[in-house]
């Protein structure tokens, strides 16, 4: 990334994380802290294992077309790794940096790795919309400008991610693809000749490999791993909030993990500033929780979620015999040809 966008990315990071702390009140976050148990937070802790676990199986999923049988370790450790340079860096670049790692262990196209992860992404934000979907179903005496926002957002979203999916589909119909590389070459003619042909092999193996021939049974993997990852990760919220004496149901949580879910997709340094003032937005006109409360929660929420994959991240590049250092000097490899 160049030093103009992480400049603006962490100038970015820095104005929200003075916005959050202007209005904080340390003596009271203090108190708050203090009548706290704090097996809470342990549990949080120990719930993130299973997250990250459901994460890479669902993984070796959507890359199975490709290279069935990526080993679990491989998935696990390549995910922790991305997290954790996606935490520490603007960007979002460790998702970028895992597919490629991936690809380069398993000796597969950077393009098929790459393109598993957008699909990643998309399921994420599909299982976010249809739980929340399901919550405005089941909870419709509930009211709040938060939650009529909200609902806004998801409306316009839902179909929007259903429509990304059904044009991935129709770009990579037999009948179309053809359609499909004709625009690619003609948006690629714009680079020099040189990289031109490399750019367009690449696209175009990327658009081929978003589609998702994983058969019946793999989909329906997929959107099981997806619901169960985002269920634990709501479980935990759910917990963490208890410990703060904060006691929603399991449900009415739903549109707070939505918050987060999208605070998290800001590309500034461990999502802070954006998840910090997202988080005590949420948890004060959903919860109507005191802002000291609420400044405290966030506090310790965001320190929690950074923790486990900064650290196992680390163990994870040990594992693999890799370093900070050895990450930034990434290079691409002339790996896929021209698709005719």
């Amino acid at each position: 990334m160049k030093g103009w966008k992480s400049l603006l990315f962490t100038l970015l990071s820095a104005f929200f994380v003075w916005l959050f702390l202007r209005r904080v009140d340390l003596a009271g976050m203090g108190a708050v802290w203090g009548s706290m148990h704090w097996s809470y937070p342990l549990f949080f802790l120990l719930l993130m294992l299973p997250q990250y676990a459901l994460r890479a199986l669902r993984w070796g999923v959507l890359l199975k077309p490709f290279k069935p049988g990526v080993p679990f370790r491989s998935l696990w450790n390549y995910s922790l790794i991305g997290f954790m340079i996606s935490y520490l860096l603007p960007g979002r670049l460790g998702e970028i940096i895992r597919p490629v790692l991936l690809a380069e262990k398993e000796g597969m196209k950077k393009s098929q790795t790459i393109a598993t992860i957008v699909n990643e992404r998309l399921f994420d934000l599909l299982t976010i919309l249809v739980m929340f979907t399901f919550y405005l179903a089941v909870a419709r005496n509930a009211a709040s400008p938060v939650l009529s926002r909200l609902r806004t957002v998801a409306l316009l979203l839902l179909p929007l991610v259903i429509l990304v999916f059904f044009f991935i589909l129709l770009a990579n119909h037999p009948r179309v693809f053809p359609w499909t590389e004709h625009l690619v070459r003609g948006l690629f003619r714009l680079l020099p000749r040189r990289w031109r042909e490399q750019a367009v092999g690449f696209a175009l193996h990327f658009i081929r490999a978003l589609r998702l021939d994983l058969g019946g049974r793999g989909m329906a993997a997929v959107a099981f791993l997806s619901l169960l990852h985002w269920a634990v990760i709501l479980f935990s919220y759910w917990l963490l909030l208890r410990g703060f004496g904060i006691h929603p149901g399991l449900m009415p949580v739903v549109p707070f993990l939505a918050v987060v879910f999208v605070s998290a997709a800001v590309p500034t340094p461990g999502m802070a500033g954006s998840l910090d003032l997202a988080a005590a937005y949420a948890l004060t006109g959903l919860f109507a929780v005191p802002e000291k409360t609420a400044a405290a929660f966030t506090i310790l929420f965001h320190s929690l979620i950074l923790i486990v994959p900064i650290a196992l991240g680390l163990v994870a590049l040990w594992h693999e015999g890799l370093s900070i250092r050895s990450l930034g000097r990434l290079r691409g490899k002339d790996e896929l040809p021209a698709m005719r």
